[in-house]
């Protein structure tokens, strides 16, 4: 890519939103160290993930209806939601991106998704367990996380879905797929994880 990501949302983001995502950024190159997966991308798609979340919700709303990226229900009662889709949708809009592994990992960092790359699963976790969140369980996260990868998102979406159902909301249909796909697969030993 021809441009800076770390200018971009600096000018873009409040400086808190984007030191957050230059946190991110650490926390996913961490998890990615030893894999395979193209590090140029998770810097993207880790500096990018949260290019749409200061864009005021109402704005959010009217653009995922232009641009047909509403997908529920859930996404029309919490539109902070589709910070992800319109965020992906903007990357490639406005900066041009058309890597559609690096849009993807922007599209489903909030959510999740059935069947997530590991670059989806990269982004996903680095946005939850980056040193400035301090949820609940975030260091048990981190722990699991950096033991067993698949564990720690399984782990995630758990803590999630109890999240979200305490704070009653609706549950994104994503989130529950997503869920249920990575317990399919290490419950059929799809994925190799350490005990």
């Amino acid at each position: 890519m021809d441009f800076c990501a770390e200018r971009i949302i600096k000018q873009r983001l409040s400086s808190e939103r984007a030191s957050h995502s230059v946190r991110v950024l650490d926390t996913a190159l961490e998890l990615a160290e030893g894999s395979k997966i193209d590090l140029e991308k998770v810097r993207l798609a880790a500096l990018l993930h949260d290019y749409a979340k200061e864009v005021p919700p109402e704005k959010m709303l009217l653009i995922a209806r232009e641009q047909q990226l509403l997908t529920c229900a859930a996404e029309e009662a919490q539109p902070d939601l589709l910070h992800a889709p319109v965020g992906s949708w903007l990357c490639r809009s406005e900066l041009g991106i058309e890597d559609e592994e690096i849009l993807q990992a922007i599209r489903y960092h909030t959510t999740g998704r059935k069947d997530m790359s590991a670059l989806d699963i990269i982004i996903y976790l680095a946005d939850l367990i980056e040193p400035g969140r301090s949820f609940d369980k975030a260091d048990e996260l981190r722990r699991v996380c950096r033991q067993d990868i698949y564990q720690g998102l399984l782990m995630a979406f758990d803590l999630t879905i109890c999240h979200v159902i305490e704070r009653r909301f609706l549950i994104h249909p994503f989130t529950v797929e997503a869920r249920n796909s990575i317990l399919l697969k290490l419950a059929h030993k799809d994925i190799k994880t350490e005990e």
